[in-house]
């Protein structure tokens, strides 16, 4: 009997490339979004350490025209924190959609798996129906030379 080969070995190859691919995009959309979050973080850090500066400030006694500038840096943290958390939702929307597409590939080659298994163990049972039938016809042949040979 000829050796088992895979009807759609091409196909699965080619799924499998599509969902490598997939989760690449994945990593580096995942990556886009933890670069954000990390960014947030940072400017909120920022944020508070100014805020603490003015404080201090404040308490030591200051001018108007440095708590005008602290003011001024604490507003335009806030608006990068705003335009980042955009931003940043943005990028899980993407991620999400992302995961969907890598799940859908994921399903094709499970598929394509699926039929994998199924198509070797037809190919099994095949090839031991043929070695039993082989068997058989040996064992039949055997009786019939014995029953000549009489």
């Amino acid at each position: 009997m000829k050796k088992f080969e895979f009807s759609l070995a091409h196909m699965r190859d080619y799924r499998e490339r599509l969902l490598d691919e997939e989760k690449g995009k994945l990593l580096r959309l995942r990556g886009e979004q933890n670069a954000i979050e990390q960014h947030i973080f940072r400017l909120e850090n920022e944020f508070s350490q100014t805020s603490f500066d003015m404080q201090r400030a404040q308490a030591k006694g200051t001018t108007i025209i440095e708590i005008r500038q602290f003011s001024a840096q604490l507003d335009n943290i806030r608006m990068q924190i705003q335009e980042l958390e955009a931003a940043l939702k943005k990028a899980v929307e993407r991620v999400e959609k992302q995961t969907g597409v890598v799940l859908a590939a994921n399903q094709e080659v499970s598929k394509l798996d699926k039929l994998f298994e199924r198509q070797l163990e037809d190919y099994r049972y095949m090839a031991n129906k043929a070695e039993e039938d082989r068997v058989d016809e040996f064992v039949a042949q055997n009786l019939i030379r014995a029953a000549v040979g009489e």
